[in-house]
């Protein structure tokens, strides 16, 4: 994927400090966006010679080439895939600006913060100082483009819920970008407290489908103990732009984790997902939904750590591929030797449209203790024409037949969407999508 370089200024440590100073940030987080960008200096850019991206060819893109802040006035946001009154809280980021942020004043008068990642390094920086498991994270195959996202993070969003609370309706957060050649760095903490419970609806897109740009996401989800977090995320990025994100969840003691991953734009994209269980009793359901067309290719590394016993994780992701595009899904299982008595399933499943569609799926698993149960599956194949003929045999038409095979197919991770009018509203767009007729 060549992409074109950027007319604005480069990064640079003189911009790190730039963007800093026009925030009036503290010398603490200067400090650490400067240290950031001497690891993103001294960081190689992956290589075809590594091993998880011996599938993904970064040949062409270079992160340099991209302007990751500059002073132009902020655009009006896209219209996205929600109605935003359905949330109790909105948070709209566009290109570099800090996001615009709304919630119900019930919710603010309860102690959930709900800000700017800019915001709470001023107004809350005990609690940065103090997020569980922050400082401790370990590099992951994405790291040059972390380190990236470290040095010029934009806005981002802090969602802090204070122990015992029950936010009842989802909250919102939209990453739109409306400019060419520009980089954007989203960076989101979520600290769900002991006994508190959230969903989250992420959607990140483009105005348009044309504009070449970089996306390097970033999220941290602590949730405490016998905490809930529902978080679905939307990577509907334009289809000139490459995407480079990272998530990590850490649990703590009896929780309850669930993530829904939809991947639907992107000209290049790789994702690594982390889920990780130190703590007794935890659980996690992982859920994802690859859409691809054209010559697009998507790359999914996984990593579900079980270091707690009596753990459980689930991860299952599908994948639908058309035309030439090319879907990679890495995804390993991790269980040290306290994690007695775990339980944790791993299956990537693919349906090709197309005799020109390529999946691979490599699963793989890393044990240290008998006294658990691991299982791990892929498939890769198309739909079967004894389907096909049996509903056809009932009515349908070839193609109507084919779009029932594919709902019914999407389905089970459709599912998995807490709030209904967003399931049905995700349903509507992927089916659509995957070429099921009408919106």
């Amino acid at each position: 994927m060549a992409l074109s370089p950027t007319l604005e200024a480069r990064p640079s440590a003189e911009l790190v400090k730039a963007h800093a100073r026009q925030g009036h940030e503290p010398d603490w987080l200067v400090a650490q966006r400067l240290a950031s960008w001497q690891n993103y200096c001294d960081t190689p850019l992956p290589k075809i010679t590594d091993e998880t991206w011996r599938r993904t060819d970064l040949r062409g893109i270079s992160p340099d080439d991209f302007a990751p802040w500059g002073e132009r006035p902020p655009a009006a946001a896209p219209a996205g895939l929600f109605e935003k009154d359905w949330f109790a809280g909105r948070s709209i980021q566009v290109d570099w600006h800090d996001p615009g942020i709304e919630l119900d004043s019930g919710l603010a008068d309860s102690g959930l913060i709900f800000c700017s990642l800019a915001r709470a390094a001023r107004d809350h920086p005990g609690l940065l100082e103090r997020f569980p498991g922050l400082a401790e994270q370990s590099p992951s195959s994405l790291e040059k483009f972390t380190t990236l996202n470290g040095a010029f993070w934009n806005g981002g969003l802090f969602i802090y819920v204070p122990p015992g609370l029950t936010v009842e309706a989802p909250l919102y957060s939209m990453i739109a970008t409306t400019r060419s050649r520009i980089a954007v760095f989203p960076r989101l903490l979520i600290w769900v407290d002991d006994g508190a419970s959230l969903e989250l609806v992420e959607e990140h897109c483009s105005e348009t489908l044309d504009d070449e740009t970089l996306a390097c996401p970033l999220t941290y989800a602590y949730v405490g103990d016998r905490a809930t977090l529902n978080y679905e995320h939307v990577q509907n990025w334009g289809l000139h732009t490459a995407a480079f994100a990272q998530t990590r969840t850490l649990a703590g003691r009896n929780a309850r984790v669930n993530l829904c991953q939809f991947s639907l734009g992107a000209a290049l994209a790789k994702s690594y997902t982390e889920v990780s269980f130190p703590q007794p009793g935890s659980e996690g359901q992982v859920w994802g939904l690859t859409l691809l067309d054209g010559r697009r290719h998507i790359d999914h590394e996984t990593r579900q750590i079980h270091h707690g016993d009596h753990t459980y994780s689930n991860l299952f992701y599908k994948g639908v591929l058309r035309e030439r595009s090319r879907s990679v899904f890495y995804g390993t299982i991790e269980i040290s030797d306290t994690a007695g008595q775990s339980n944790t399933y791993q299956q990537n499943d693919n349906l090709l449209l197309s005799k020109q569609a390529r999946a691979d799926s490599i699963p793989g698993m890393e044990i240290r203790t008998y006294d658990v149960r691991c299982t791990h599956g892929a498939t890769i194949g198309r739909i079967e024409e004894e389907e096909l003929f049996y509903l056809m045999s009932r009515g349908f038409t070839r193609p109507v037949a084919e779009g029932l095979a594919i709902r019914g197919y999407v389905e089970p991770v459709l599912a998995q969407v807490s709030d209904e009018r967003c399931r049905d509203r995700l349903e509507q767009e992927v089916l659509f999508r995957a070429g099921v007729r009408g919106r």
